[in-house]
């Protein structure tokens, strides 16, 4: 391969093509369990089937507590006993009806936010009922419709008064590629909306009408001000902040094929069949606890004749996208996207789970230059 000039580097990263600097330090392949530093279970009542990997912590003056929305009921734990505090529920219709549809949602110490029926915004307080409304703006016809949505691990976020969330389309099709409003930010003080805008990698042309393969996923650093976004074609993960948008390289060690899939007629409709043998890159958070990135790779996925091909790994990066680690894991044995807590990062633990209470294990990614 020939050697690239500075300037062609600079055209590649601008691009959003996959290149990994020789610069870059070798990382540690490591199994994730090596982290695990305590087990977290969470009581289950009788109507409660499988509890969130989405929980946000405070402390309060009765003592610290995990809390979550689901299923149109506020849960509240105690921390770290995982005793069930509170259980309230929400209309879907009437004057505190939040609507049937709910795409995400976002609980601070005062306030649950959510994301309603595609139309709205909605504010509410911790008794059931509605506080505030507010209709989301009008997008153009370039874009169509909206997708105001958690999928693909895009929850909501909030940094002081502002929540950012994204419109992530359900199909990439062909006349989306130059749209940039994909991000969207609601200020509570000033009750107004914005955009953070951010562009596709131009490989995206390649995968048009897959609908796994056109995700993305994305997290905010308040610290810096930078909003983060890795998409599921790309090794690099686009960097946004005050309007202007640069790469930087965050991919896996390991070599990935991204496979399009197909669309087969259906009457009217059209039926997307991704290939789920396919790599992807899946969600960004954010490790609060030992300030790290965390982004989910799928090396290689399961077909029909050998479903146990499937191999994942989580890396994990510093806050400025230094590559520390890449860690092995099973699927079958726990979840793929955990929360924050005072003591490391929670994923469910699945063998540990029962009909009483969901375990999950806590990572301390804080732990990963000592096991180097």
């Amino acid at each position: 391969m020939r050697k690239l000039t500075f300037l062609s580097y600079i055209i590649i990263n601008s691009l959003g093509i996959s290149c990994s600097p020789k610069s870059e330090k070798e990382v540690e392949i490591l199994d994730l369990k090596e982290l695990i530093v305590d087990t977290l279970y969470l009581e289950k009542d009788t109507l409660t089937k499988n509890l969130s990997d989405n929980f946000s912590y405070y402390k309060t003056d009765s003592g610290e507590v995990l809390v979550t929305f689901l299923n149109h009921n506020l849960l509240v734990f105690s921390y770290p006993e995982g005793k069930q505090l509170k259980k309230q529920n929400y209309e879907i219709e009437g004057p505190d009806g939040i609507g049937s549809f709910l795409t995400g949602s976002y609980i601070d110490k005062n306030s649950l936010y959510i994301l309603s029926q595609q139309k709205e915004l909605i504010q509410c307080d911790f008794e059931g009922n509605v506080i505030s409304r507010w209709d989301f703006p009008k997008v153009s016809e370039e874009r169509m419709y909206a997708n105001y949505s958690s999928a693909g691990f895009n929850r909501v976020r909030k940094s002081g008064a502002e929540l950012s969330f994204v419109d992530i389309p359900y199909v990439f099709v062909e006349g989306l590629e130059g749209y940039d409003k994909w991000g969207m930010v609601f200020n509570t003080e000033s009750d107004a909306f914005s955009h953070f805008n951010f562009s596709y990698p131009k490989a995206i042309t390649e995968y048009l009408n897959d609908d796994q393969l056109g995700l993305f996923s994305h997290v905010y650093l308040p610290t810096s001000g930078e909003h983060l976004i890795g998409f599921a074609i790309s090794d690099s993960i686009a960097v946004v902040k005050n309007g202007k948008q640069t790469w930087k390289w965050a991919g896996t060690t390991e070599s990935l094929e991204f496979k399009r899939g197909t669309t087969v007629p259906s009457g009217e409709y059209i039926v997307f069949q991704p290939d789920h043998s396919s790599s992807k890159y899946n969600g960004l958070d954010h490790d609060t606890h030992a300030k790290k990135i965390l982004r989910w790779v799928r090396v290689k996925g399961p077909t029909q004749e050998n479903m146990e091909q499937e191999r994942n790994r989580l890396l994990v990066f510093d806050e400025v996208l230094n590559r520390e680690a890449e860690l092995e894991f099973d699927r079958e044995e726990m979840g793929q996207y955990g929360f924050n807590t005072p003591r490391g990062y929670a994923l469910s633990l699945y063998s540990e789970t029962t009909d009483d209470e969901t375990a999950y294990i806590i990572l301390d990614f804080s732990k990963i230059n000592s096991l180097e």
